[in-house]
């Protein structure tokens, strides 16, 4: 075990500390995001210490709807091994269940049910575990190749399985999000200024199986024109188009079958706060094993655990912009957190190092240009 770890990490070795994002960040700059760490932190232990001191509130009510769904997506997947249709079977289905039909994202994509209904059980269950190893594998050699030292390497390897290995169990292989993650994060770990393809490939496979891929999508296609890589930028923006083009034929395809009495969706916007993001957290990681003040206080940590490499700042911005987006959403969308929850605890291994250089820049005498002018005033 020694010697595979040794494999994918330079000799200078476990002494060293992780880099982070923020070594040269402005004091103003620095304090800002201390300060918001702390009120994430310290202004939500109490009322959700009170919210979960009985098993009741969200996560009473998302529990159902979850299991529902997943053996919703079952029906679909045997039906369609039974050489029915996908949108008349998924009608049906819905509307004996008692699900909205309108508008037409309350259908799913049927590029995941069309794949798992051509193969064996087994099989995609088996092809779900491998992407989670895959994923893995692949962070942990480019964060080895980047100089990291064995502690942090090894850290951030156990935390990305601890934040995929729940997105792989075998009853979740119909659950969408558990596959457009894992895509996700393997397309991230692959991505290369000078080899993007693989990368673009597998967004635009996850963004095929759950249209919550596209804010990453959107997110590597500016990226790559704000360093000036308009080829990349080009192949991210006509994966988008692709995107856009399947959609407009599954809203077709859903009309064809949905009838005007059909109920209708009550919509996905509820606008909330920070505690329903770690609400959110608790019910879809390990962090729901542990007591709810260490779970405020990780949580920012996680998002402050950034490395100075292109692919974790990426990483960073994806799983804030989500967390924001997941405070805009209907608590009912509780499991919307599991499309970052591989990236997501991987942080904690790089937040010590992140910690220790913003509050070195929080103690630096400030360099700005407003500080500067002020010290000139006699």
């Amino acid at each position: 075990m020694a010697a595979g770890w040794s494999a994918a990490v330079p000799a200078r070795q476990s002494a060293a500390p992780a880099p982070s994002a923020f070594p040269a960040l402005e004091t103003g700059r620095a304090r800002f995001i201390l300060l918001l760490a702390a009120l994430c932190t310290l202004g939500v232990v109490r009322p959700m210490a009170q919210s979960w001191s009985a098993p009741s509130g969200l996560e009473q009510q998302a529990a159902a709807p979850a299991g529902d769904d997943l053996q919703l997506y079952r029906q679909i997947i045997d039906r369609l091994r039974a050489g029915e249709s996908s949108y008349p079977a998924t009608a049906t289905l819905l509307r004996d269940n008692d699900y909205p039909l309108r508008p037409f994202i309350t259908f799913r994509l049927p590029t995941l049910a069309l794949l798992l209904a051509a193969m064996p059980g087994w099989l995609g269950t088996a092809l779900l575990t491998c992407l989670c190893a895959a994923t893995i594998f692949v962070w942990t050699v480019r964060l080895g190749k980047t100089g990291l030292a064995e502690r942090p390497l090894m850290a951030a390897s156990l935390l990305l399985l601890a934040g995929s290995i729940a997105l792989a169990a075998p009853r979740l292989t119909p659950f969408h999000e558990s596959w457009a993650a894992l895509l996700i994060a393997l397309s991230l770990a692959l991505h290369r200024t000078d080899r993007w393809g693989p990368s673009v490939a597998l967004a635009l496979l996850a963004l095929l199986i759950r249209e919550l891929a596209l804010p990453f999508v959107l997110l590597m296609g500016a990226a790559a024109p704000w360093q000036r890589r308009w080829r990349e930028a080009g192949r991210w923006a006509f994966i988008v188009a692709l995107f856009a083009l399947a959609l407009a034929l599954h809203a077709h395809a859903v009309a064809s079958v949905v009838l005007p009495g059909d109920p209708a969706s009550p919509g996905w916007m509820t606008p909330g706060d920070w505690p329903r993001v770690l609400t959110a957290l608790r019910d879809a990681s390990i962090l729901g094993a542990l007591p709810v003040p260490t779970t405020a206080l990780l949580a920012p940590l996680a998002l402050l655990g950034c490395r100075g490499d292109p692919a974790s700042r990426l990483a960073a911005l994806y799983s804030a912009g989500f967390a924001v987006m997941m405070m805009l959403g209907r608590p009912q969308n509780y499991y919307w957190i599991a499309m970052i929850m591989p990236l997501f605890l991987a942080g904690l291994a790089f937040a010590p190092a992140a910690l220790r250089d913003l509050v070195r820049a929080a103690r630096a005498p400030d360099r700005s240009p407003l500080a500067k002018s002020r010290g000139n005033v006699t």
